[in-house]
């Protein structure tokens, strides 16, 4: 099937192969802490995205990427990178650049696993896998026995060792302050289990007493 068509098998993959073969490029690419990322048009083989390079296209990622801003970034650069390449396929002087299997890094599918926050990495991280999911298929925590979706949060300068990971630290204008491994992620935009996206500073206003959220505990 690969060699059938008559100018080959082409794929436009939405990195900067060997970095992050497989199917969720986009998402690992924040969710990893990539500050670049790109466009690959390619020959297909037989292995998943390991083919030869034909033309590449990098882009920085913006501290407020999301997977959703990433994307559509992407699909312009790739729409613009493949319209650039196919007369270099069409004529037969298109490149092949074996990529180099030493430097290769994989970006597996979104599990349910990888959508659960972990209080006990980083601000950093927290934030990342946050933007990383975003808009799909969302990050989660527990809250009182219920899934919480967090859409969106910002990272805080605010620090507690005393507390858990996970602890309610702090109720701000924007949003709630909570402990994470080296300090404390802000959720700024959530969304209660059968319920709306909401800012959270809403979520907040409709409380009868905010400060009672203080110390309980996310899951």
């Amino acid at each position: 099937l690969l060699v059938y068509p008559k100018y080959g098998c082409i794929n436009v993959h939405a990195s900067m192969l060997p970095k992050l073969r497989g199917g969720a490029p986009i998402h690992h690419a924040i969710i990893d802490g990539y500050q670049k990322t790109g466009v690959t048009i390619m020959h297909m083989s037989s292995r998943m995205d390991a083919g030869d390079i034909i033309s590449q296209k990098e882009i920085d990622i913006e501290e407020t990427d999301t997977a959703e801003t990433l994307f559509n970034k992407l699909s312009i650069l790739g729409k613009d990178l493949l319209l650039e390449t196919l007369p270099s396929i069409i004529d037969g002087t298109a490149k092949r650049i074996e990529q180099n299997e030493n430097d290769a890094t994989y970006a597996k599918n979104i599990s349910k696993e990888d959508e659960k926050i972990d209080f006990s990495k980083t601000t950093r991280q927290i934030y990342n896998q946050i933007r990383g999911l975003n808009s799909w298929p969302g990050a989660y925590t527990i809250f009182e026995g219920k899934r919480m979706k967090v859409w969106t949060s910002r990272i805080s300068n605010y620090v507690d060792a005393f507390k858990l990971d996970g602890q309610i630290l702090n109720i701000y204008e924007d949003g709630i302050g909570v402990k994470t491994s080296n300090g404390e992620i802000v959720f700024t935009e959530i969304q209660l289990e059968g319920k709306r996206k909401m800012k959270a500073s809403e979520y907040i206003k409709g409380l009868q007493n905010k400060e009672e959220l203080i110390n309980k505990i996310f899951e």
